[in-house]
């Protein structure tokens, strides 16, 4: 019962957006998940990013499959553009301590979008998880614009219904920018 739990509290906010917390896990079957994620956008005179701050981002989710999950989120930039998306994510592998997935959806932030992403996460323990991946993130501005962030992500379950997080996206290419942000989800069945 446990494992299902973790794996319930993993998906819960893996597509908050190409630039909010991640996890690898879908939602098991009708599971549905909502969270709240405040975050701060580390403005490092990135072409094209005028929304540096903070930002508080809403998601839900849904269970299709025990391997899929659709995922729906509006984040509130207080400098900027508000951004509505939804994405889907298929787990590709799992083990006892392991899981793998990625995701792909579209979203509207100024101007159209997708996102594109892989995460792995390790659960040394059932309180206790470990996340990284590489999040891709193209807006269709007047040219492609492709962002990517590597992100590093720990999380604690609170409670059987709750599970906290805090994240650093690590910018990777010269468009992308940093990001910290701290969520807290809760897993309703």
């Amino acid at each position: 019962m446990k494992r299902l739990f973790l794996f319930l509290l993993f998906s819960a906010s893996l597509s908050l957006y190409a630039q909010v917390i991640n996890f690898p896990k879908t939602l098991p079957f009708q599971a549905w998940s909502v969270g709240l994620t405040p975050s701060y956008h580390i403005d490092r005179d990135v072409v094209l990013f005028d929304a540096g701050g903070p930002a508080i981002a809403v998601n839900g989710g849904y269970g299709i499959l025990y391997s899929l999950d659709v995922n729906a989120r509006y984040i509130y930039f207080f400098n900027g553009a508000d951004y509505v998306g939804v994405d889907m994510q298929y787990l590709v592998y799992e083990t006892r301590n392991t899981y793998i997935s990625v995701l792909g959806g579209l979203h509207y932030w100024e101007v159209f979008g997708c996102d594109i992403s892989g995460y792995i996460t390790y659960t040394p323990r059932f309180e206790w998880s470990l996340s990284t991946g590489l999040d891709l993130d193209l807006s269709f501005a007047q040219d492609v614009n492709p962002r990517f962030w590597s992100p590093l992500n720990v999380g604690y379950n609170l409670t059987e219904e709750a599970f906290l997080y805090a994240e650093y996206k690590l910018p990777v290419s010269n468009l992308s920018w940093g990001i910290v942000a701290l969520g807290i989800n809760y897993v309703l069945r």
